[in-house]
Formats: C-alpha cells, sequence, structure tokens
C-alpha cells in the first residue's frame, strides 16, 4: 500500500508512558483472570486435562508423537488410539510450561498466558505509532485496545490452555495487525522482518487449530494485496505454506495418512449435521455437545482413528445431501450464536455478578464486531475515486478474515468461543479507521 505516506509519529515522554500502560494493563488484567478463573485448579495434574491436551502434552513429553488412547470421543467401551487428532500448538506450548515449571497447573497457565500476549503486545505496539492526535480519536483508540481485556469472553481465551482459540487468538490478532498498521512505507522491522514475523503468525494460526485453514488462505491473499516487493510475497508463501505440509508429512508419518486436517475432523462435522442437532442446539447455558457423541457412536465400533473419522465424515455429508431444510434451519442457528447472541454458549455456566459482567461484555463485544463489519462494508462501497486503495484492501481483508473464521462452525457447529478469536481484530480495524480519519482531517486543516 505505498499510497499512505504519514510523518513519524511524535514519541514524546507522554506517548511513551502511553505504550506502558498499553503494555501494562493487558498483562495484569490476564493475571487477574488466570486468578480468577483457575486458582481452585492449582493442583490439578496437567496430564489429566481434557480435550486430550493432557494426554497428548504426556505422549510427546515421553517422545511417542501426539498419541492418545481413549474412549472420550463416545466410543464407549472401544478405547481408540488416536495419533493425528489434535494440532500441535496446544501440547507444544504446555509441554514447554511443564518443562520450565513443572507440573503445576497455575503457574503453566501464567506462563502461557503471558507467552500469548507478546503477539498482542506487538499489535499495541504497531497501533500506537498510528495514535491519533485528536484527543477524542485518541481516547477511543486506547479504550478499543484495552476493552477487550475487560470482556470475560476474550478473556477465557487469553487465559485458557485447554482450547485452540486460546492459542488462535494471538497469532491471528498480530497477522491482522502487520496487515491493518504495519504497512511497507511506515514498516517497524524492515520488509524481511516483517515477512518473516507474518509468515510465522499464520503458521501459528494453522497450528493451533485445522478449522482454521480457509482463515490462512485469506491472510496470506491478503498480504499479497497489500506488499508489491515479488521477492517478499514468495517468501511468505513459501514459509505458510511450509506449515501445512509439514503437518502432513506429519500426519502420515504419525497415522499413516497425509492429512491437513485432524481425525477428529469428522465427527466435529457430524456433530453439527445429524438427525438429532435441531433438537440438542444451542445447548443449554454452561453446557455443550460433547455429551452427544455418545449418541453418534452408540452400537458402532471402530478399528482405527481414520476409520472413526471417515464414518463421520460420510454420515454428516449423507445428512446434508439428504435433509437440505434442517441443514438451512441449523446454519440459522449457528449464525445466531457467532453473530447476533449476547449469551455464552459452550463454556461453564456463570451466575449472580459475573454472569451480568459476562453479558455486558458479550454486548460491548457485538458491538464493536458490527461497528467493524459496517464500517468495513461501507469503505468497500465507496467509490473508487472517493478512498485510496489501501482501505479498501483493509476492509476487504477484515470481512474476508470474518466469513473464513466464520465458515467452519457454520459448517460443524459454533459455540462463543469459537467467533470470540474475532474480538481483537474487529477492534484493530475499528482503530485503523480511527487512525485514518484523523489523519485525513488534520491534511484537510494543512491544505485548508
Amino acid at each position: 500500500m505505498p499510497e499512505i505516506v504519514a510523518a513519524a509519529p511524535n514519541r514524546t515522554t507522554q506517548d511513551r508512558r502511553l505504550l506502558w500502560l498499553l503494555l501494562f494493563v493487558p498483562a495484569v488484567m490476564s493475571l487477574s483472570g488466570v486468578w480468577i478463573l483457575d486458582h481452585t485448579k492449582a493442583n490439578k495434574p496437567l496430564f489429566s486435562m481434557t480435550n486430550l491436551v493432557g494426554p497428548t502434552t504426556q505422549s510427546l513429553l515421553a517422545g511417542e508423537g501426539l498419541t492418545a488412547c481413549t474412549e472420550e470421543m463416545g466410543t464407549r467401551g472401544n478405547p481408540i488410539c488416536f495419533h493425528a487428532a489434535r494440532m500441535p500448538m496446544s501440547a507444544l506450548v504446555v509441554a514447554l510450561g511443564m518443562r520450565l515449571f513443572g507440573d503445576h497447573y497455575l503457574r503453566v497457565a501464567c506462563f502461557k498466558t503471558l507467552l500469548f500476549l507478546l503477539p498482542v503486545g506487538m499489535c499495541l505496539y504497531l497501533v500506537w505509532r498510528w495514535l491519533p492526535r485528536s484527543g477524542g480519536r485518541r481516547l477511543l483508540v486506547v479504550l478499543l485496545l484495552l476493552a477487550p481485556f475487560a470482556m470475560t469472553a476474550f478473556l477465557a481465551d487469553v487465559t485458557n490452555i485447554l482450547v485452540d482459540e486460546g492459542y488462535l487468538y494471538s497469532f491471528l490478532a498480530v497477522a491482522v495487525a502487520l496487515l491493518l498498521f504495519d504497512v511497507p512505507s511506515r514498516v517497524t522491522m524492515g520488509g524481511w522482518g516483517r515477512a518473516v514475523v507474518f509468515a510465522a503468525a499464520v503458521d501459528g494460526v494453522y497450528l493451533s487449530k485445522s478449522g482454521a485453514l480457509p482463515v490462512v488462505v485469506v491472510l496470506t491473499v491478503g498480504f499479497l494485496l497489500v506488499e508489491r516487493r515479488a521477492g517478499l510475497r514468495w517468501l511468505v508463501v513459501a514459509l505458510v505454506a511450509a506449515a501445512p505440509l509439514g503437518w502432513a508429512l506429519h500426519q502420515h508419518h504419525a497415522s499413516g495418512r497425509y492429512s491437513l486436517g485432524t481425525s477428529f475432523d469428522g465427527i466435529n462435522l457430524h456433530k453439527g449435521n445429524n438427525a438429532g442437532f435441531l433438537e440438542h442446539y444451542p445447548p443449554r447455558h454452561g453446557d455443550s455437545m460433547d455429551w452427544y457423541d455418545f449418541e453418534l457412536n452408540r452400537g458402532l465400533h471402530f478399528g482405527d482413528e481414520w476409520s472413526f473419522n471417515d464414518y463421520h465424515e460420510r454420515a454428516a455429508l449423507d445428512y446434508l445431501r439428504a435433509h437440505p431444510r434442517e441443514t438451512l434451519a441449523g446454519d440459522g442457528r449457528k449464525l445466531k450464536v457467532l453473530f447476533f447472541s449476547v449469551e455464552k454458549y459452550g463454556g461453564t455456566a456463570s451466575y449472580g455478578l459475573r454472569r451480568m459482567i459476562e453479558d455486558a461484555g458479550m454486548v460491548v463485544f457485538r458491538l464493536i464486531l458490527w461497528t467493524a463489519m459496517v464500517w468495513a462494508i461501507y469503505m468497500g462501497f465507496r467509490k473508487r475515486g472517493a478512498e485510496r486503495r489501501s482501505l479498501r484492501v483493509a476492509s476487504g481483508v477484515f470481512l474476508a478474515v470474518v466469513a473464513a473464521c466464520a465458515l467452519p462452525y457454520v459448517a460443524g457447529f459454533a459455540y462463543t468461543r469459537h467467533v470470540s478469536i474475532l474480538i481483537y481484530p474487529a477492534a484493530l480495524f475499528c482503530c485503523r479507521m480511527l487512525c485514518e480519519q484523523d489523519r485525513s482531517y488534520n491534511e484537510g486543516v494543512m491544505t485548508g
């Protein structure tokens, strides 16, 4: 986006203090969130963690890959040894935490929280370099950057070591920030460094969750639109492609099949596309869809993880073809959970004051997300002569990121945590628009 030319920010003492505040407040709020949410688990053995994070971490530390032999996926009386069921990021981070701090849940949770706040810190720095001169807009930008840390839906990602979104959110945020703010004419780390950091963030998104493959494609295309230098384009494409190719090779070595995803993808698709789905979705407050796995596996026996995966994938696709009307009704419910509901689905139940705080945070999240989406649509439909290409690209990339993040869960099933990864990208997009408004105003004053 070579059109953007702006003076370097005046880094006054006040600006530097603001930067430190922007870095300090999220760290304090996040560590407080770890204590509030996880202090009761302080002595819980990490190898006993659910979502197969505990068993895969134990297997990884024992040098046996990401293996977990379990009946947890609803195959009661039929334990299956999964070698390709989970993406590696959660097990790698928890294993590193255990090596550094031992088998102590709270310490490892704090380690993971601070480690994944480092990319968020880069986001904060990139936005800080663009801070508006206008006091009102500057205050709004600061509030947008800090508000997510007051939302329990976002803090659950920041502090959680059990779910993939607890790792993905950070990589996604810095990848989006590099597209929106660290543009070539105001580059922070040099073109090559920027390309390497961006590619590493996108690879981190993919290695956190197999369902993130669509957003990996969108982010990569976004970089190709932003970056004009052919060498950096090819570098990013090569580095981003290395993760799925490497993962497919690992999957073949570990499980005997080349796969860009996991052997859980089939049942995740089936859980959202079956005859009983509309009766049980969305789940009640504090409940999830996991208990329904037993119903989907009733009377069946599987010899290995891929026969398990393939059966559920076929069953889901058969249902989709045979029941288009029910499928559309289910998709509508999933979209409501993803984009409209102010109730949290798929997590632990909250009551009293905590529930009120949770609901208020959800309302603010919806306001930020929809403001960002409407703003992006507006910028995309403005006349070409009235707006620079950079803003149209930024708007299009943001909307494509939203769609790509939602797509896997419309195909499968959606919880609130699946869309909570968009909280920070939405805030970043609103910040970009506020910064551009301020720049346009100041240019108008100077020319006037």
